[in-house]
């Protein structure tokens, strides 16, 4: 077990009780799959199956690389490839933010732009499909995610990706939405209108110089 940050005793015994035995008694959920998200009042801690070995140690490598980025949350304990323990984020995706509050994340292309960045930065990208599936946007806002698992290793990559990834941004400055058919589909998955489209791009132009991650 790694400890990140102080967790108390009773979290500390469960998650030795897992390391000594390699069972939890509510692990029967995981049966066919790879993990299973459990909230233990203000931690999520999620367990990884066989099946689910490799995929935990890359998402826990994920975690405690980004822990100095915002939309990151807070890491407590791990065992590579068995379990992470993180905070719980109370926080919704993009579509029930919409249908919750009646309009659109504040920053929303900023947010989704600089948890890009901010991975790439980290030396990890996602697959293109799943790229901002996993975001989720708090009661005031903030976006977080709350899945790293499909994060890969980028390598020897990670200049060549961050130079891309500001020609991608300078493309949107320039209004050109040629090659975005990702951002459009992922908006259109969750329930957004052309309007809204046109409202998250607005926010982003107007923002243009006070952005601190992005380019």
């Amino acid at each position: 077990m790694n400890i990140v940050n102080p967790i108390p005793s009773n979290m500390k015994e469960l998650l030795a009780h897992y390391d000594a035995n390699g069972h939890l008694t509510m692990q029967a959920s995981l049966i066919g799959q790879r993990s299973v998200v459990y909230r233990i009042k203000d931690y999520s801690l999620k367990v990884y199956s066989t099946r689910g070995k490799i995929d935990g140690e890359v998402e826990c490598a994920a975690i405690l690389e980004m822990q100095n980025y915002a939309f990151v949350p807070k890491l407590y304990a791990y065992s590579s490839g068995k379990y992470v323990l993180t905070q719980w984020v109370e926080a919704l995706n993009l579509r029930e933010y919409r249908d919750t509050y009646g309009h659109i994340p504040p920053q929303l292309l900023n947010d989704i732009l600089t948890t890009e960045i901010g991975q790439i930065r980290a030396g990890y990208q996602d697959w293109d499909v799943i790229q901002y599936e996993n975001l989720l946007w708090t009661k005031c806002g903030e976006v977080k995610r709350n899945d790293f698992w499909l994060c890969e290793p980028i390598g020897s990559k990670r200049e060549d990706e961050e130079e891309k990834f500001n020609r991608k941004v300078q493309q949107i400055y320039n209004q050109d939405w040629s090659g975005f058919e990702h951002i459009h589909n992922y908006f259109n998955r969750h329930g957004l209108t052309s309007k809204d489209m046109r409202e998250a791009l607005d926010q982003f132009l107007s923002h243009r110089n006070g952005l601190s991650l992005i380019g």
